[in-house]
């Protein structure tokens, strides 16, 4: 269903409960979602554009649209605003350092459908909005560590233990996932991670790293691999410094993350 309105075509795409199979909602009120016609918005902007379209609307979050269908009629040419952001590095200029009267700018997160990037972006960027008047989701996370690592009950994988390999170590992207398919520790059967799988134990709540060390450690605020690939030359990584995915060389070296079936 599509409307013209203000200006802007807009595209409305109904949320199924399926499609947040991995969310409580509490109520359970699922609802539509808009995608901004044009690229015209900074991230406050987006934020006001979405609150715009009437009673309940705002700005998606970045996990809510990472996890929209494929079929999603984004324009793949644009990225969305988002309305997570998070600390920036460093000072901004001119203000001094941190601690002593520096500005720490905050940077947005957002989306980039062709490539299914979830990259940051200063908030005065211009780009498109995805909003809804969905209620929130609350992810709900039950991990649990056991001698051969960390269960999730939901996924149905373990992860490895930090410390049974190297966590500094580095691989080129068919020698990760060879050295994932030839462990046989705890009699299990090991594999790199499906992006979704990756990325689904992102956690915003904490950063640099953005994961619960509670049970994963303290892994390296860098990228690691995934099993998926873009291309025959490059595929996807997940950063766990700040949360984003983006794609590398296969013939980088990147970090390594490896996930087992649960054992049923």
């Amino acid at each position: 269903m599509s409307k013209l309105k203000t200006g802007f075509l807009q595209v409305i795409v109904k949320l199924s409960k399926a499609l947040f199979s991995f969310i409580l909602i509490t109520p359970a009120v699922w609802g539509d979602v808009h995608l901004s016609q044009s690229e015209d918005f900074t991230q406050e902007g987006a934020g006001e554009y979405c609150r715009s379209l009437g009673s309940g609307w705002h700005l998606m979050s970045i996990e809510e649209i990472y996890h929209l269908p494929k079929t999603t009629p984004f324009n793949p040419e644009h990225s969305y605003w988002s309305s997570d952001q998070t600390a920036a590095d460093n000072a901004e200029i001119g203000t001094g350092s941190q601690g002593d009267g520096g500005i720490t700018p905050m940077l947005g997160y957002s989306f980039y459908p062709k490539e299914r990037n979830i990259t940051l972006s200063p908030g005065w960027k211009r780009i498109s909005a995805a909003c809804t008047d969905a209620i929130k989701p609350k992810r709900i996370r039950d991990y649990r560590i056991t001698p051969e690592g960390i269960s999730d009950p939901y996924s149905g994988i373990t992860w490895l233990p930090l410390d049974a390999t190297d966590k500094r170590s580095k691989y080129t992207y068919d020698d990760a996932k060879e050295m994932c398919g030839n462990l046989t520790l705890y009699g299990r059967s090991w594999r790199l991670p499906t992006t979704d799988e990756l990325y689904g134990i992102v956690d915003y709540s904490f950063t640099r790293p953005t994961i619960d060390m509670k049970y994963f450690g303290v892994m390296m605020q860098r990228y690691y691999w995934t099993s998926d690939s873009l291309n025959d030359k490059e595929a996807y990584v997940v950063g766990f410094k700040l949360g984003g995915i983006a794609t590398a060389p296969k013939k980088e070296s990147v970090h390594v993350r490896c996930v087992s079936e649960e054992i049923q």
